[in-house]
């Protein structure tokens, strides 16, 4: 409900928005604190939620429940001791910051092209924080199932997903997509986050799945030595592309994301 209320177009009003959140002490406290934190420099505290809402925006209370969401999850479900729940947070975390930097690029190169991208930046920025979430229900609900298949990525030098898919012919993007499509997420978010391991074969929102590969190849892979995308990523984007603009784009991106204000408040 939230999520629906905070998108692109939605006709609630601050007042609505309000309500929801008042449901959530905690998620209350949360948004008091942002808009009290450094990072807005008040000259006045803020103790209305009401006007912490209108402070923040629709899109960054959207960003703070995506994310408060996903700490839950992992924090709330027991996993496997050799899973590295802190290393998997780092990379959604890193591909959230770089799909948000193509999105905002990328909307406007393919606002004058007959096909315009469909996923506006906090959108991807929500896709990628949220795109390897899979794992998490996957450990936790089938945790000897999931210690083989990592066994097999070790032993096999595989990427994860396709000791996943050998081991018993899925992997954590489907379940993910899946599990998030119960939610009630919405079809731009859950199908590229279901095919963001083969964009090839994605039946709809077929830039926004290759856009998500591609932030989350750049996360996994970085830049080259000249600092401008790599093959792999590139070759997913709109032809025409400028790796070398693109590359500066991801790279400020990743310095200057709030992940860290984000992260100290979700805890």
């Amino acid at each position: 409900m939230l999520f629906a209320a905070t998108r692109e177009r939605s006709t609630a009003s601050v007042d609505d928005l309000t309500a929801l959140i008042e449901r959530s002490q905690k998620l209350a406290s949360r948004v008091l604190a942002i808009a009290n934190s450094a990072v807005y420099a008040l000259e006045a505290s803020v103790t209305s939620l009401r006007r912490a809402v209108s402070i923040l925006g629709f899109r960054e209370v959207r960003t703070l429940v995506i994310m408060m969401g996903a700490v839950s999850v992992i924090k709330g479900v027991k996993l496997p001791k050799s899973f590295d729940a802190v290393a998997l947070w780092r990379h959604q975390l890193k591909t959230a910051a770089v799909a948000k930097a193509l999105a905002a690029e990328l909307g406007a190169f393919t606002a004058a092209r007959e096909k315009s991208l469909l996923m506006a930046p906090d959108e991807a920025y929500a896709a990628g924080l949220l795109h390897d979430i899979g794992k998490v229900f996957f450990a936790a609900g089938r945790p000897a199932l999931w210690e083989a298949v990592e066994e097999l990525r070790q032993i096999s030098s595989l990427q994860y997903f396709e000791a996943e898919d050998i081991y018993w012919g899925m992997d954590h993007a489907l379940i993910g997509a899946q599990v998030l499509h119960y939610w009630k997420l919405p079809l731009l978010l859950t199908d590229p986050i279901n095919w963001h391991h083969a964009p090839h074969l994605a039946p709809a929102f077929g830039a926004e799945t290759r856009l998500l590969a591609a932030a989350n190849r750049i996360a996994h892979c970085g830049l080259d030595e000249q600092g401008a995308l790599r093959e792999n990523a590139l070759s997913l984007l709109p032809e025409g592309c400028d790796a070398a603009a693109l590359g500066a784009v991801v790279a400020r991106s990743l310095v200057n994301a709030d992940a860290e204000t984000f992260v100290a408040l979700v805890r």
